[in-house]
């Protein structure tokens, strides 16, 4: 009996030990939680859909030439504008398929924060996506200052939906 209360003491210590330990204090320790802001006026948590998206779109597991993922809403252009660096040379056709994937990324990221903003679909960027324009950029992390040696760069017009990379109709 004394060695089973023994065994669920221990048990019951590694639990609350491994409650403090989330991914976010595990991996960056010192981020304090008053950085990231509160939930915007639309229901997006900002910071969190950037790790995210981070996570798995920087994974070079799934994408080998994957570099960093930025970008952000521009309101007062309506815009929403995403800056994809890679690290190594890629196709046209591989930075468009790139593109396209995050982008749907982010309106399924939303879609998960916010259950009033449908997720992305064969027709659909995602509904919040869709009050905006979409810039995308896809450049070289080595080359990203001369523009001329940008892999892609194109905007879709809000409302519109069609992959990157494909002449818009």
């Amino acid at each position: 009996m004394r060695k089973i209360r023994k065994t669920a003491a221990l048990i019951l210590m590694c639990l609350c030990f491994l409650c403090g330990c989330t991914k976010s204090t595990i991996i960056n320790p010192a981020r304090d939680n008053a950085e990231f802001p509160a939930v915007s006026e639309d229901g997006i948590a900002w910071s969190q859909l950037w790790e995210d998206l981070a996570s798995t779109f920087e994974d070079t597991d799934i994408y080998p030439f994957a570099g960093t993922v930025n970008g952000g809403l521009y309101p007062e252009e309506n815009t929403f504008k995403l800056f994809l660096l890679v690290n190594e040379d890629i196709s046209k056709e591989e930075a468009a398929a790139y593109a396209t994937e995050v982008v749907k990324g982010v309106g399924d990221l939303m879609s998960m924060q916010n259950s009033k903003y449908t997720p992305s679909s064969d027709t659909s960027y995602g509904s919040y996506l869709d009050a905006y324009d979409i810039y995308v950029m896809v450049a070289n992390d080595d080359t990203k200052a001369d523009e001329s040696s940008w892999i892609l760069e194109e905007t879709i017009p809000a409302g519109q939906y069609r992959e990157f990379g494909t002449a818009a109709e």
